[in-house]
């Protein structure tokens, strides 16, 4: 059972019980008021019968006392009237009371004998009465008679109804109105805002902390609106230094691993470097005087592949310690678009050959950038090859150059402006796994590639502050997105 609801039927049983309380008082007092009245005029004219009968002897003026009972008797509430003198035993009564007055003439006895009016509730022919009988004297003081007066009773039982209906509908109005405005009132005091923070704690309890219960005013409740919405609050602020610290901590295994993999690629490339160059270099070497003496063209065209391979191998090696001994970038003010036309003039070859269409769309007036533009040249070139490479029997390569305020992988507080370099094919697109995996070092699905491209181009755009995201969808291709800080370096908050 809900709370509003225990506590409209409590409230309403306890008025329930007070206005009934309060009615049964209220009729207990009329009947007694009602009652008390009907006593005061039945003695009122016993008094008056009492003055008559001790100063006029009753054996003289029967005829006027039987006159006097028949006129009383007149009166609508009362029933009749009997006189009982005590010397002679004789009674006179009113035409209504002709037969079955012996009880009440037991009564008059009782009440001479007593010296004391008696009085008793009873029905005379069906009909409620109330008898009240007292003693008269004589001028000795001695109790010679008795009067029995029967009144009606039905007059104030009919007025005790009127007045018990007329509190019982005073009652159930009140209690009716009561109800209503008790329903009205727990509805706007209590249901209305329970339900507020029900819903609230609901929302909150989904992991919306940005809800707050919007309750007004003074009371236990908005009091804990507010206590809740400060607790909503702790927990966002908490939430978010959590996932900022987890975000920081990820970044700080990324280049732990990172380090551990330079550390062991060092090694592994200062090994490399020592065992095989030196070999290398003697062997070119001597290919090359041999080649010299060779006059066989055969023979030669065999030495420019061992020549080839030789070249290749030294460029192996020198990628890995380039990727180990990567130089501190210079810095540099770059205009992006230039470099980019650049890239395109030197790969300009391999676009013809692979019947490549390039749709260019850098945007006018680019910020400037910081940096070394020989190893941002280098990324684009990785990621420009890569896309022709993609698409082997031709297609269009999209290149595109803007600038957007946004904040960095949400780690900043406020947004940065950062220029925006896309690299689109519409090649064979890249699997979702391998997307995963392609800035790990050697990782590769060329047949002669080394796996060490994308990892550079990462390492160098990270050097200079920024991130490299990617795209790609089997079939449809793949979108390289390169962002570098701008040189202004500004910071814009949302506010």
């Amino acid at each position: 059972m809900k709370l509003w609801t225990k506590l409209t039927l409590s409230t309403s049983l306890i008025i329930i019980v007070v206005l009934f309380g309060y009615g049964y008082f209220k009729i207990t007092s009329n009947r007694d008021m009602l009652i008390g009245k009907m006593k005061l005029d039945i003695m009122s004219t016993a008094r008056t019968m009492k003055v008559s009968l001790e100063r006029i002897p009753l054996l003289r003026e029967k005829e006027y006392f039987q006159n006097l009972i028949d006129a009383l008797e007149e009166y609508e509430q009362t029933l009749g009237i009997a006189v009982y003198q005590q010397e002679k035993d004789t009674t006179l009564r009113s035409h209504s009371l002709q037969e079955g007055i012996e009880p009440y003439l037991e009564l008059i006895k009782r009440s001479i004998k007593e010296d004391l009016p008696q009085e008793e509730l009873g029905v005379y022919k069906k009909a409620p009465i109330f008898s009240y009988a007292f003693p008269f004297k004589d001028k000795k003081g001695k109790n010679i008679g008795g009067i029995a007066i029967l009144h009606h009773t039905s007059f104030v039982e009919e007025e005790i109804k009127k007045a018990e209906w007329r509190i019982f509908i005073t009652i159930f109005a009140l209690i009716g109105g009561i109800l209503i405005l008790l329903f009205f009132v727990t509805r706007r005091w209590i249901i209305q805002p329970v339900s507020q923070l029900m819903d609230g704690i609901r929302t909150l309890g989904k992991g919306n902390l940005n809800a707050r219960i919007n309750l007004k005013g003074h009371d236990e409740f908005s009091e804990l609106a507010t206590v809740v919405n400060q607790m909503a609050s702790d927990l966002q602020e908490t939430q978010e230094r959590i996932i900022h610290e987890g975000r920081t901590r990820l970044e700080l295994e990324r280049n732990l691993r990172h380090s551990e993999k330079l550390a062991t690629i060092g090694q592994l490339a200062s090994g490399l470097a020592h065992e095989i160059g030196t070999p290398l270099n003697i062997i070119a070497g001597r290919i090359e005087l041999t080649k010299r003496r060779v006059e066989d063209g055969e023979a030669q065209k065999y030495l420019d592949i061992v020549i080839q391979q030789t070249e290749r191998i030294t460029r192996i090696i020198q990628q890995l310690l380039g990727f180990v001994r990567r130089k501190k970038p210079e810095q540099l003010s770059l205009n992006l678009g230039e470099i980019l036309g650049t890239t395109l003039d030197f790969l300009d070859h391999q676009i013809q050959k692979q019947r490549v269409t390039v749709v260019k769309e850098i945007k006018d007036n680019l910020p400037s950038v910081i940096g070394d533009p020989d190893q941002v040249q280098q990324v684009f070139l990785n990621l420009i090859l890569n896309a022709i490479q993609a698409m082997p029997d031709g297609g269009a390569l999209r290149l595109s150059a803007s600038s957007k305020w946004i904040s960095k992988e949400g780690l900043e507080e406020g947004e940065r402006q950062y220029v925006e370099i896309c690299v689109e094919d519409f090649g064979i697109g890249i699997e979702k796994e391998v997307a995963q995996n392609i800035f790990n070092p050697f990782y590769t699905t060329k047949n002669a590639g080394t796996g060490l491209g994308l990892t550079v181009s990462q390492g160098i755009i990270q050097d200079h502050e920024g991130w490299i995201d990617v795209e790609s969808e089997i079939g449809k291709g793949s979108v390289f997105r390169v962002y570098l800080p701008s040189l202004q370096g500004d910071v814009r908050n949302d506010g």
